[in-house]
């Protein structure tokens, strides 16, 4: 299994969809930081606090996610992998820890240039942040890996990069972008489709029990329909 990992992640080093992610992901937060956060007086924090809770772009990181894994279901890779005699969930495990690797590091790509569009024009002042700022981020983090558990399952299900691509924008574009401008209550704003917007602990802890359960079961659900599909 270290070896299949390695390789994986050997193929996220040279996948170019990630690095071209990466920089409009890095372009959208410094013109958004820079052209207008900055323009509305916001300083460096209020920039951090911003972007960490921002799901417009998560469907990007989807669609990353969908197309890295779908493409070794459309290049017979793990139909190799299985002829090897490799378990049905060390194939699966060696192409989570990338997904969500790579969502982890678009995300922090776009927070950060996003302080940093701010910070050129209102300057680098650091003395808001708080350790409770760090847990925050750290949540968000969580929420944002279930998601890349979901779009996993979707991939899995669809067995092909382009249905899982296609499944996998489309779904979490809807859950992310559009539902959030219809529903505000508690079953929403807890789920992962909605970044906890406070550092609060007690909307912290309930929203990081959530996320982990739903990056729990999206895995275990992904492992048994995976166990049971006939991969042609």
């Amino acid at each position: 299994m270290c070896n299949q990992l390695r390789v994986a992640l050997f193929k996220l080093r040279h996948f170019w969809i990630f690095y071209l992610a990466a920089a409009g992901m890095g372009a959208a937060g410094f013109s958004y930081g820079n052209i207008k956060l900055a323009e509305i007086g916001f300083d460096v924090y209020e920039a951090f606090a911003e972007a960490n809770c921002d799901t417009s772009f998560v469907f990007i990181l989807a669609l990353v996610t969908a197309w890295f894994m779908g493409s070794d279901f459309s290049n017979r890779t793990i139909q190799h992998e299985i002829a090897l005699g490799h378990s049905r969930w060390s194939v699966l495990g060696v192409r989570v820890v990338p997904a969500i690797l790579s969502g982890i590091v678009l995300h922090c790509v776009y927070v950060f240039s996003t302080m940093i569009g701010v910070g050129v024009r209102a300057g680098f002042d650091g003395g808001r942040f708080t350790v409770r700022d760090i847990l925050w981020y750290a949540v968000i983090l969580l929420q944002l890996s279930a998601i890349q558990g979901i779009v996993t399952l979707i991939t899995f299900i669809c067995a092909k990069a382009p249905g899982a691509i296609a499944a996998s924008v489309c779904i979490i574009f809807i859950g992310c972008n559009l539902l959030r401008n219809f529903f505000d209550g508690v079953l929403f704003t807890r789920s992962v489709f909605c970044f906890v917007r406070e550092n609060g602990y007690e909307i912290l802890g309930p929203t990081s029990v959530a996320a982990a359960v739903t990056l729990a079961a999206s895995i275990a659900l992904t492992h048994f329909i995976f166990r049971k599909k006939e991969i042609r």
